[in-house]
């Protein structure tokens, strides 16, 4: 994280934004969804700043002429806080198109390189999300107060777009892990590395590579709440967007807990497949049918028809599967899995130090008898139970549930990272490493040799060269 300082005209106070610094080369920042901002009292000398951090002293240089301590005008550090909304908003929005216009229009002219399903797995919902950040932009813009822009009321835009901001984000943010891994797999092969770096090159977009922009929506989302508390910070009690800012905090925050939510969800099914895979004679529906999430697992015993056996339980969200360790391999062994959407559980109370739950399948009308000896166990199960049930409980209310497509990109992820494709430096669709993009007129866009000789390195080419 690189922080840099900005500050107005004036010479009463300094701004502060923070600067993500991108590494080149490494497809994912999971530190930087924690957008940071760098906070000074109002009420420090200026002495004490200059003195604790020399970088800043250029721009506290401007502070020369105050004296003592200053306290900053709340009215002027809102009209800053509003600007700053209004310019990462416009930021994004330029960083978007840019997308759109540069690599998602050539991959579509580009029939031999990408399909559909690359691009749609690529790219995921990124033209929804630009329409959508268009108009939540424009909203914004409609609502500022040129004239005393302290004034501007923008809170209730924020409340107004909420339902779109969840479903649209969750949406991208869900998929983004699948084009995270598609994107490193292109990249594996020259020719895409190519694509991509003459993509960038035409629309003279910025020195990050393209797994870099599409992560700006995922940070764009966390930034919100941070924003609209620093806007409630500055926004007296009596302001007429007050009340308005309160809610949008709430709110904003709620979104990105939702979305983060969703994305760790969606993240988890990846597990589940790995998790199936593992187990030895699997039969029947696969887990990604009925669950999405495993919320406990560990040994109990089961008394079943007068049969006693220890086994390995592991709850999911809607069943409860239940295995035998194999010696001595240690893996498991699929031996049955119980419905709890039509099973009741309750737990049974005894004298002793045996600690049970009976399960009735009413769809089968059996009954299944689950215990164990330790205290903490029976704890750890009984918490276990009640969070499955209200698991799913929320999951209806929100109307959770994992998409077809979703699945599939789970199931090919895991497939993928079990026989990953080997790097592929030939050429095979085009016949000489410059012409890689091509327009609907079927010319192409040609880069000088330099370019790539400067991006890419001499390995390659002598390579190529000795083909």
């Amino acid at each position: 994280m690189v922080y840099t300082l900005e500050c107005c005209e004036c010479e009463d106070c300094v701004f502060i934004r923070p600067v993500i610094s991108y590494q080149a080369g490494k497809g994912s920042l999971p530190r930087s969804f924690r957008v940071k901002r760098l906070r000074i009292s109002h009420e420090v000398a200026d002495e004490e700043i200059v003195s604790s951090n020399p970088r800043r002293m250029t721009i506290l240089q401007r502070l020369n002429s105050v004296s003592g301590k200053r306290k900053l005008n709340p009215d002027w550090v809102r009209q800053k806080v509003i600007e700053e909304i209004i310019n990462f908003e416009e930021e994004f929005v330029n960083n978007l198109k840019d997308i759109i216009e540069g690599p998602l229009k050539e991959a579509r002219l580009r029939a031999d390189l990408f399909d559909n399903e690359k691009i749609e797995t690529l790219f995921s919902n990124i033209e929804e999300l630009y329409e959508f950040q268009v108009l939540f932009l424009e909203s914004l813009r409609a609502k500022l107060n040129l004239e005393f822009l302290f004034k501007t009321c923008i809170g209730e835009v924020f409340q107004k777009f909420s339902t779109q901001f969840v479903s649209i984000y969750s949406h991208y943010c869900n998929a983004h892990s699948a084009s995270l891994t598609e994107y490193t797999l292109l990249t594996q092969r020259m020719i895409y590395s190519i694509f991509f770096e003459s993509c960038r090159l035409l629309k003279e977009m910025k020195q990050i590579p393209l797994d870099g922009y599409l992560l700006t929506p995922i940070q764009r989302i966390c930034q919100y709440p941070l924003q609209l508390k620093e806007l409630l910070k500055y926004t007296s009690v009596g302001h007429p967007d007050r009340a308005g800012v309160e809610q949008a905090v709430i709110t904003m925050t709620k979104v990105a807990e939702t979305v983060n939510e969703r994305k760790r969800r969606i993240e988890s099914v990846r597990h589940l497949v790995e998790w199936q895979m593992s187990i030895e004679d699997w039969k029947g529906d696969d887990i990604l049918t009925s669950s999405s999430i495993l919320i406990h697992s560990g040994d109990l015993c089961k008394l079943s028809s007068g049969h006693k056996q220890t086994r390995r339980f592991f709850l999911f969200d809607h069943q409860l599967v239940y295995c035998k360790k194999l010696v001595p391999s240690g893996k498991f062994q699929y031996r049955g899995r119980i419905n709890l959407d039509m099973s009741e559980v309750s737990a049974v109370t005894t004298s002793g130090e045996v600690f049970s739950w009976r399960i009735h399948n009413t769809s089968k009308d059996k009954w299944i008898t689950l215990y164990t000896k330790k205290p903490s166990i029976r704890d750890a199960w009984a918490k276990a139970f009640t969070r499955e049930r209200k698991q799913v409980a929320e999951d209806k209310e929100n109307l959770f549930r994992i998409s077809t497509s979703q699945k599939k990109a789970a199931y090919l992820h895991y497939n993928r990272t079990v026989n990953p494709k080997k790097s592929d430096f030939r050429f095979r669709s085009v016949s000489h490493p410059n012409m890689v993009l091509r327009d609907s007129n079927a010319s192409s866009l040609i880069l000088e040799d330099v370019k790539l000789r400067k991006n890419f390195p001499n390995k390659f080419f002598q390579k190529k060269n000795k083909k």
